[in-house]
């Protein structure tokens, strides 16, 4: 089924309210308010401190629609990259494409980040790869030994992603991960959570939503809030857009 939602592919430093993301923070929301797709990719890079082509697509792309500009994009690259290769390697072989992703060369089109449909359909990740859906291209085991290492809800909690994997739904998965990192978010006011489990941008706009709402003290004790808390992301699962991963991309 086709994505229909928010696209995210203009560049809006209001994703995160009154903060922006730079060079600077993209650390502290990695480990916060990413989906396990982006927070691989994040982790990929910050071991290997380079990725392959479809690696940084997916990630440059999200952390376009995540609010970060090109100048902030070209230095958090760069200062990984850099690790590895000079200023002038890295201008010479890669500064150009990111700028290329927010319409500044080439036919100068404004790209759009990859939404859920496309991760999974898209090309499966090969060795070295930190690109794709965990839920979708990764083992069971590995996929559990993962959620274990970073401490994901409780073993019963990793089961029912796990159980999520293993019917293929890898969107209720990821819906999972959100439920689980983000406790009773239907019942804070302010917290957004259209689109999760459909878009890496919609979780991590909800993430950074619920959050700010959290931080800022505004949580619904209401009775309708109360209920929708039962299932906290119910604004998100009733309009998941589920794909089968037998479709054709």
């Amino acid at each position: 089924q086709q994505y229909t939602g928010k696209d995210y592919g203009a560049y809006d430093k209001s994703n995160l309210g009154a903060e922006e993301l730079t060079a600077q923070n993209v650390d502290m929301y990695a480990e916060r308010s990413m989906p396990l797709c982006m927070s691989q990719l994040h982790s990929g890079l910050k071991r290997d401190h380079k990725l392959k082509h479809w690696g940084r697509l997916q990630y440059g792309l999200f952390l376009k629609g995540a609010g970060l500009s090109m100048e902030e994009s070209l230095l958090f690259f760069q200062r990984e990259f850099g690790k590895i290769m000079t200023a002038e390697q890295f201008n010479k072989n890669y500064s150009y494409n990111i700028r290329h992703m927010y319409g500044k060369e080439g036919k100068r089109a404004s790209y759009t980040p990859y939404n859920c449909t496309k991760i999974i359909l898209g090309n499966p990740p090969n060795a070295g790869d930190h690109h794709g859906c965990p839920y979708r291209h990764y083992d069971e085991e590995h996929l559990g030994a993962l959620l274990a290492k970073m401490k994901i809800g409780s073993p019963s909690e990793r089961n029912e992603i796990l159980n999520h994997k293993r019917s293929k739904n890898f969107q209720l998965a990821c819906v999972k991960h959100f439920e689980i990192a983000h406790p009773q978010a239907a019942s804070v006011r302010g917290a957004n959570l259209d689109g999760v489990g459909n878009h890496p941008n919609a979780w991590f706009a909800a993430s950074v939503s619920y959050h700010n709402a959290k931080n800022g003290g505004t949580s619904s004790s209401s009775g309708s809030a109360a209920a929708a808390a039962a299932s906290p992301t119910a604004s998100a699962t009733t309009k998941m857009e589920v794909v089968s991963p037998d479709a054709k991309a």
